[in-house]
């Protein structure tokens, strides 16, 4: 052991403790990065790089699978990035990111390009402002809801400024033309503000405003009912289909995959869109049940890691946000497939992490990467039933206790052992009352045989 002298005396010197504090602070992070998430990210995305090829190769060649790749490098630097970033840093910057998101929605209105009847794209069409709406609002809706509190159950305080945060987002995005964006952003905030805590009650009030309003915004416009007759007429007037539709149910009905039918090929060079809005599709001509229920499978399994990010989370604004950016990854899924389908009419909506286009692309990289940021922080993991509190009058988080785990178990084994000074005086009242009601202990006898005095 080394040592130093100190005014004539030797003492030995403070050694460093190695391992264990700091090799288990490293061993905790490491734990609680979501694995099986960057995995199924990457899958999906090399995936969908795959299937962008066979989509888009009879009409275009490689020009967009080349596009494609460029943009998963971009995506892929700010999934790193964005999972570096420690998830917290958001909740600061929340309100800022909001209001460049709303001056790129009132940009996209004044200086966008329309693009089938629906104004989306800045930047010679290479960038979407409602793509980054959704990440950004997801951001804030979980810091302003951790922060309501109990508040998010009145009206006044949460239903009210809620109710206008909705309108105003989504006004500007029915503005653009974009209903199916429109959907799914006010889908991802009611799902935070319920989840939060707001009332189911309060929830009602803004579907029976909010869905009339939003029909009435169809109404005005002319291709959202334009394309609920071409889905019409696919079901109950082939005669009278859109050609792109009735490709997609035959491909659907009839394809045996791009190399087993050549023929396929022809049909995929007529079909616009293929590689982006029917992706899904194009997987389902070239793979059949197989790739198809692959893709659901992956979907699934993603809901899955998110909601367990969610109710791992260390605190409610990390379990907010994994909440919101699950839902929204789903609901666009589910979009993208029901109108591959052709259950729903069009949505343009593309596939997360497999259709081109590089806004969409890079947002859902993001919103990944911000999942892993969220589960590097949380300590312990717990069963998914052991959280949700569903309650018709419960005016809390319906995500209780975020990050209650084996180490909050601890702590309070640590509080019986430790108790405050109420618990220790509640303790002596109670063995002062026990101890008044035991009978007097009998005297014992003495080694003599007499009693003892």
């Amino acid at each position: 052991m080394s040592a130093e002298t100190v005014h004539g005396a030797v003492t030995p010197r403070r050694q460093r403790t190695s391992g264990p504090a700091q090799n288990g602070r490293a061993a905790q992070t490491a734990a609680g990065i979501d694995y099986q998430l960057i995995g199924i990210v990457i899958t999906m995305v090399l995936f969908g790089l795959v299937m962008v090829f066979s989509a888009s190769f009879p009409i275009a060649g490689t020009r967009y699978f080349l596009r494609q790749l460029l943009w998963i490098g971009v995506g892929s630097a700010v999934f790193v990035v964005m999972a570096a970033i420690p998830y917290r840093f958001w909740q600061k910057v929340a309100a800022p990111l909001m209001i460049l998101t709303i001056i790129g929605l009132v940009s996209v209105l004044v200086l966008g390009k329309i693009v089938f009847g629906a104004t989306r794209h800045l930047v010679s069409g290479s960038y979407q402002p409602s793509e980054v709406a959704k990440l950004s609002l997801t951001i804030y809706l979980a810091a302003w809801v951790a922060a309501r509190g109990k508040k998010l159950a009145r009206v006044e305080e949460g239903l009210l400024p809620f109710a206008l945060m909705m309108a105003l987002i989504g006004g500007l995005i029915v503005a653009e033309n974009s209903f199916s964006v429109a959907i799914i952003t006010l889908t991802i905030g009611l799902t935070i503000y319920f989840v939060g805590g707001g009332k189911l009650q309060h929830i009602g009030v803004l579907l029976l405003l909010g869905v009339p309003v939003l029909a009435i915004a169809m109404s005005q416009a002319e291709y959202p009912f334009e394309r609920v007759r071409m889905w019409y007429n696919v079901w109950f007037n082939p005669a009278e289909a859109p050609d792109d539709l009735v490709k997609l149910m035959w491909m659907l009905r009839e394809g045996r995959g791009a190399i087993a039918d050549p023929a396929l090929w022809n049909v995929k060079a007529t079909v616009m869109g293929l590689w982006n809005d029917y992706l899904f599709a194009n997987i389902g001509a070239d793979l059949h049940l197989p790739g198809t229920l692959l893709v659901v499978v992956l979907f699934v399994w993603f809901g899955y890691r998110a909601l367990t990010i969610a109710l791992n989370a260390p605190d409610r604004f990390g379990a907010l946000t994994a909440i919101g950016l699950g839902t929204w990854i789903m609901v666009q899924a589910m979009i993208h497939i029901g109108t591959s389908l052709t259950l729903i009419p069009p949505t343009g909506q593309p596939l997360p992490f497999m259709s081109h286009g590089g806004s969409s692309l890079v947002s859902c990289l993001a919103a990944a990467g911000l999942l892993v940021s969220i589960s590097r922080a949380q300590k312990d993991r717990k069963a998914l039933h052991a959280h949700f509190a569903f309650g018709w009058g419960d005016r809390r988080s319906r995500l209780s206790h975020p990050g209650r785990g084996r180490s909050a178990e601890r702590d309070d084994q640590d509080g019986r052992r430790n108790p405050g000074p109420k618990r220790t005086a509640a303790r002596r009242r109670a063995a002062a009352r026990n101890a008044s009601r035991r009978p007097a202990p009998k005297p014992r006898k003495g080694r003599t045989g007499g009693r003892s005095p």
